[in-house]
């Protein structure tokens, strides 16, 4: 251990030579234990005024080498500024070894402990720190980050751009800042960039003793850090007496306390006030800012664009894509230079960023259905052109060439020379296979999913006719019991005047929707219940229809009750297997039209009669047209880690839903726990993936719902298309063509707990129909009823 040597680059060094002394470190060897676990490296700006001793007193207090490293350069600049303007180099290394005993015994081998290195370096402030142990300082996640950030923009349209100039705050401000957000949840993922800009977002925020932060039923769209002084959080709650206030806990900077996590996520009113006690400081991070920092990171959507422009790519799903992205190669080429020789064969996919590339070839390469990128060049020649023995095109910036290349195709006689100053970017194809894996499977599988996609079976329509049905009104059906309902709508049945077919209705309740503001959300669910092509899972509409309290929708399904009714107890594995089943069939036929459901949930699939999955609730459904979305919503106990994290989810989120939904339906809990219990716990055990399978499961379902519930969501069952699911062990014995038929015999669990259901449930205790509103006249309201 070398003591601090700042020094010996002074001045005084040279004079005290004169009289004798030199200033030679003591050097003390020492051996790392368990009591001494660490080794310091810093550059001579931190031992100026810092000793080895305070230095190494400093580490042994932090458990996280990160944490140490920002309170080291905090005080080293806190004591630089003291007496300067500027400050010298301030670096520091904290290497933690773990694995390390007391003492060894003679001939036991022990594996090389792995060391965890920070490194820290101050520049201009030393902000750009990780804020978890479990987070790589290196970049090695760098597909994923990109994936996060697909959209620059936010909801509303505009570009974000970060404050500037920045909000100052000092050195040991930030470090505070740095401290209380170490390993939270909700930042736990960002990388040191976003964090320093993070950083550079959090504002001021000067309060007085009384002054209320927050208040109980407001609606809160700022993060805070307590920077000093005390708050405390009270509630008001009803009792005999009337209201009373009661203080429920105390904030204070010593206890690195923070609050408003749930506002960053989406609006919700507050459940309780916080109010300052003394004087103090507040660091405050908008909901705005905190989005435009998940969103604005790494944007590669271009990149996205270009690829599923390739006609061999365009149904690869976005995860894929996201991974080709990063490793496409930049080349560049001068003018008249040879890209690509006639007697070579091109090795990859090109696209071209900057200039002009001219390529001969012979015209039998446009025998190939692959090389769509040079065909439609030659389609508008006249009819010698395609008969000629070469033919010569000239290819534009943004376009490409060469994807035959990626299926192993080799056409030889194709010259390609640049024309000006060329840029390219490559994949070749070994690195899309070492990527995604051979290209040659992938036209066959989509065949294989056009082929299985379903016609409307007729079966449930034999004593109605559809014709009719069709321009059917509200008062044609006469309602008889309320299913299911939610804020603004209801699901029953329905019986069709003049005959005994019942059917089903779902109504949205005009006054509830006005109310609420929801209208664009009403119609925005009924278009794309319209728009979908119907299975066995998913309902037709047969008409829409509306009258003074009401806008309804017809469903060719008669239903039973929500899944939820029948898990009072767990299900055995079979009759989930064939429920889990039901659920990827019709998520492989939304998918595929691009449709995001985050719908998997029991307390939104509802069962037909004949105890058959259908998915009736598209009130959380989004039709997917830039690969990701960053709204927020769905049912809190089956959100995706990607979702609470704000930064961006697409397909794979509805694959951990259903993962959720088996682990609730084999054991009757959710696997996080209920939001009802503790919101922010579920939440934090959703993002860290914090669950226990117990032991009475089978190893196949453990297995299937360890990588279904996935945090990486590139690497989550599912993210590749749901072959993977339907390939797993667990759901041996499954016929899918007979699910996706609608004929797979439906277990007698089913159908004895739904019978079940009915006996135990009136048609006054299901739920109960909303009550009629008065002043109705006033809802019919063209501009949002004139496409109903």
């Amino acid at each position: 251990m070398y003591p601090g040597t700042a020094f010996t680059r002074s001045i005084g060094d040279s004079i005290a030579e004169t009289i004798g002394v030199i200033a030679t470190p003591e050097i003390v060897a020492m051996d790392l234990t368990e009591d001494h676990p660490f080794f310091v490296l810093a550059s001579d700006g931190v031992f100026e005024f810092l000793s080895s001793q305070a230095v190494v007193d400093m580490v042994s207090k932090f458990k996280d080498p990160r944490d140490a490293c920002a309170a080291i350069v905090a005080e080293s600049y806190r004591l630089w500024l003291q007496f300067e303007t500027r400050t010298d180099d301030i670096t520091v290394i904290v290497v933690h070894v773990n694995g390390l005993r007391e003492s060894t015994n003679e001939g036991t081998i022990l594996r090389p402990p792995v060391p965890q290195v920070v490194e820290l370096t101050g520049s201009e402030s030393p902000s750009t720190i990780g804020w978890t142990s479990r987070n790589p300082r290196g970049r090695q996640d760098v597909s994923k980050s990109r994936l996060r950030a697909i959209e620059s923009s936010l909801e509303n349209g505009q570009m974000w751009v970060p404050p500037s100039p920045a909000h100052r705050k000092t050195w040991e401000e930030e470090a505070q800042i740095e401290r209380a957000l170490h390993d939270h949840f909700l930042f736990r993922k960002l990388t040191d960039s976003q964090c320093h800009v993070l950083l550079d977002c959090m504002q001021r925020v000067e309060v007085q003793p009384g002054d209320i932060v927050v208040e109980q039923g407001g609606e809160g769209d700022c993060f805070y850090v307590v920077g000093n002084g005390e708050f405390e959080v009270f509630a008001t709650q009803e009792e005999k007496d009337g209201e009373v206030s009661r203080v429920l806990q105390k904030y204070s900077a010593e206890k690195l306390s923070s609050f408003g996590e749930l506002a960053l996520m989406y609006n919700k009113p507050l459940q309780a006030s916080v109010r300052a006690v003394t004087s103090g400081t507040l660091w405050a991070l908008r909901r705005e800012d905190f989005r435009g920092i998940l969103m604005s990171e790494f944007s590669n959507l271009s990149s996205l664009k270009l690829l599923r422009s390739v006609d061999l790519l365009s149904r690869l799903p976005i995860l894929q894509l996201s991974q080709i992205a990063d490793s496409l190669s930049a080349v560049s080429f001068s003018n008249g230079q040879t890209i690509i020789n006639r007697n070579d064969c091109i090795g990859g996919l090109y696209f071209i960023h900057k200039g002009q590339v001219e390529i001969t070839f012979n015209s039998d390469i446009l025998k190939s259905t692959n090389a769509s990128s040079l065909f439609p060049l030659c389609t508008s020649q006249d009819d010698n052109f395609q008969n000629s023995a070469e033919i010569v095109v000239l290819k534009a910036e943004g376009s490409y060439f060469g994807e035959w290349a990626l299926i192993g195709e080799e056409h030889g006689s194709i010259h390609v020379k640049a024309v000006g100053d060329v840029t390219c970017s490559v994949l070749t194809k070994e690195t899309f296979d070492s990527v995604v894996g051979p290209l040659t499977k992938l036209p066959q599988s989509d065949q294989k999913t056009r082929d299985n996609s379903l016609d409307l079976s007729k079966e449930s329509m034999k004593t109605v006719d559809v014709s009719k049905l069709a321009k059917v009104h509200l008062s044609d059906l006469e309602w008889k019991t309320c299913l299911y309902s939610t804020d603004c709508s209801e699901i029953g049945l329905v019986l069709v005047r003049d005959t005994d077919k019942l059917l089903s209705l779902k109504r949205f309740l005009k006054p509830k929707i006005k109310k609420l503001g929801k209208e664009a959300q009403v119609l925005k669910e009924k278009n794309l219940m319209v728009s979908l092509k119907p299975s066995p899972c998913i309902p037709k509409v047969l008409c829409t229809c509306a009258d003074k309290t009401h806008a309804s929708m017809l469903l060719d399904t008669c239903l039973a009750c929500p899944l939820a009714s029948i898990l009072h107890t767990p299900l055995d594995e079979p009759t989930a297997q064939f429920c889990a089943a039901s659920v990827v069939s019709a998520l492989e036929d939304l998918h595929m039209i691009g449709i995001l459901s985050r719908g998997v949930s029991p307390e939104v699939l509802m069962f037909d009669q004949a105890g058959h999955l259908q998915f009736v609730d598209f009130r959380f459904g989004k039709k997917l047209v830039e690969e990701r979305t960053f709204t927020i919503c769905g049912m809190v106990d089956s959100f995706a880690p990607e979702m609470i994290q704000g930064t961006g989810h697409s397909f794979p989120v509805d694959w951990w839903a259903l993962g959720v939904l088996i682990y609730f339906m084999l054991q009757g809990e959710m696997p996080f726990g209920s939001w009802r219990d503790s919101e922010l716990d579920t939440y934090a055990k959703i993002a860290k993936g914090q669950h226990s399978l117990p032991e009475t499961l089978s190893p196949t379902a453990m297995d299937l719902i360890t990588k279904l519930l996935e945090v990486d969501e590139n690497t989550r069952l599912g993210s590749q298309g749901p072959e993977s699911v339907k390939a797993h062990p667990w759901f041996n014995g499954i016929d899918w063509v007979e699910i996706k038929n609608g004929r797979f015999p439906v277990p007698l669990e089913i159908t004895t707990r739904i019978r079940q259901h009915f006996e135990c449930h009136t048609d006054d205790t299901i739920f109960a129909p909303a009550s009629p509103f008065k002043d109705v006249d006033e809802l019919n309201i063209p501009e949002w009823l004139e496409d109903w």
